[in-house]
Order: C-alpha cells, then sequence, then structure tokens
C-alpha cells in the first residue's frame, strides 16, 4: 500500500514525539485521530519496535509489548529510580505489589471491565499477603522452574515479603535498612504515580488511570502479552472458586 508524502512525515513526527516523550495529545495527534493513513503509519512505525499505541481519552501512549522493546523499562533503571539500597530483590517485590494492585480492580484479572473505584493501602497489603502465601504453595522446584519461564525470582520474592516488618511502621531497621512493609508499598506508590498508573484520590486511597485502564483492558489480559504470569500467580484462586462452585 502507497502513502502519500504528507501522510508519511506527519505520521514520522508523531512517532518520534512519541518515543521522546511517551506520549502525545492535543495538535499532535489530530492527525492519527482523522487519517487512517497517518494511523495505520503510526501504529506500523510503534510495532516495528515492539510496542502498541494506546489511545486514553484525547492521549496517546508507546507502550512495549515486551522485554525486547528498546522502551521497555529495565531492572536496572528501576533500581536506580528507586534509590541505591534497593537492589533486584526489590524491583521483583515491587513487580508483584503492582500486578496485586492492578489484579483487585479486575477480580484477579478475571474481569475484563474495572470492578472497585478505588484501593486503599491496607486492603493493598493484605492481598499482596495472600498472594505471596499462595505462591509459597508451589513449593520450591516449581518456583524455581516458574522462575525460568517468566524470568521472575519468586523465591526471593516470597523471601522479601516476609521479611519485612508489617507490625511497626515506624524506623524497624536491620543492617541499615527499614522493612516495613507498609513503608515499601508507600514507595510503590509513588513509582506507580511518576509512571501514570495511578492517581491518589484521597488519603491512603487510589484509584487506575484511564491509561492503565486501557491497557490492561486492551492487552494485558492476553497471555500474549503477560507471558502467563497471571495465570500462574492466580491459578490455585480460580482452582478453589471452581471447587466451591461445584459444591452449591
Amino acid at each position: 500500500m502507497s502513502y502519500s508524502e504528507q501522510a508519511v512525515m506527519q505520521a514520522f513526527e508523531l512517532f518520534a514525539g512519541l518515543m521522546s516523550e511517551g506520549k502525545q495529545a492535543g495538535k499532535d495527534i489530530e492527525a492519527y485521530l482523522m487519517n487512517d493513513d497517518v494511523r495505520s503509519l503510526t501504529e506500523k512505525f510503534a510495532w516495528r519496535v515492539d510496542c502498541v499505541i494506546v489511545q486514553a481519552g484525547e492521549v496517546l501512549y508507546l507502550v512495549p509489548k515486551t522485554g525486547f522493546s528498546p522502551f521497555h523499562i529495565r531492572t536496572e533503571e528501576v533500581r536506580r529510580e528507586l534509590g541505591s539500597q534497593f537492589n533486584n530483590a526489590d524491583v521483583y517485590m515491587m513487580y508483584l505489589c503492582i500486578l496485586v494492585f492492578i489484579g483487585e480492580f479486575y477480580c484477579s484479572f478475571q474481569s475484563s471491565q474495572i470492578q472497585r473505584d478505588f484501593l486503599t493501602i491496607s486492603e493493598w497489603m493484605v492481598k499482596v499477603g495472600e498472594r505471596v502465601e499462595t505462591l509459597s504453595e508451589h513449593g520450591e522446584e516449581a518456583l524455581q522452574r516458574y522462575g525460568r519461564d517468566f524470568d521472575v525470582n519468586w523465591t526471593v520474592i516470597i523471601d522479601k515479603w516476609d521479611a519485612m516488618n508489617d507490625v511497626r511502621e515506624a524506623a524497624v531497621r536491620q543492617s541499615g535498612r527499614t522493612i516495613s512493609r507498609f513503608n515499601f508499598l508507600y514507595k510503590t506508590c509513588d513509582f506507580m504515580k511518576k509512571q501514570g498508573i495511578i492517581h491518589e484520590i484521597g488519603e491512603d486511597e487510589y484509584e487506575l488511570t484511564e491509561k492503565t485502564q486501557m491497557i490492561v483492558q486492551r492487552y494485558f489480559m492476553e497471555s500474549e502479552y503477560n507471558r502467563g504470569i497471571l495465570q500462574f500467580m492466580y491459578q490455585y484462586e480460580r482452582r478453589e472458586e471452581e471447587q466451591n462452585a461445584s459444591h452449591i
């Protein structure tokens, strides 16, 4: 299919803006919204770098599909942003916490539509604890196998959560490091706010942004994009629900 020079230039300028800023809005996306050729070309450019373009309201976002995308956030980048006192175990733990947070809005990812308005820190902490307990039921051998499949160290996550202190929020320190679960979740919230994943709507109350909702509903539910991690994390819960339903 041939495209006009104008369409090619408009698509390239938009894609260049998306690569630079991660998002575009206003007049910058008018051609994308109004011209099928510009939209098709821009999406092809994104596909070439393992990304997709997500529209949330009047904003376009460039979202990496896989870890092979040059726009995927690497573990090292996250660790640098969190601070020198954080290591890979903290990044793995944060990854799980974010998945659990989002999952609470979609009934453990069983619904494609959002099911609640907000989540509190206290509720979130309870749900993370439940998920860690469920993961530990797999056993060491299975956790190592799934860790290789998903490139996630599940054993480190379990050990990290167990080592944290959820009784005292004040300065509980071990080897000079705070190990409060609340502190860790607040740090994760700060990261999610910077990434445009959540909004704070009240004291310790957070909602998903429209951007996050669109990404989850359009892409993340598919195993092609989540690599089967959701099925692994929630399979015991779904099995129990099926067993309970069979007794009704």
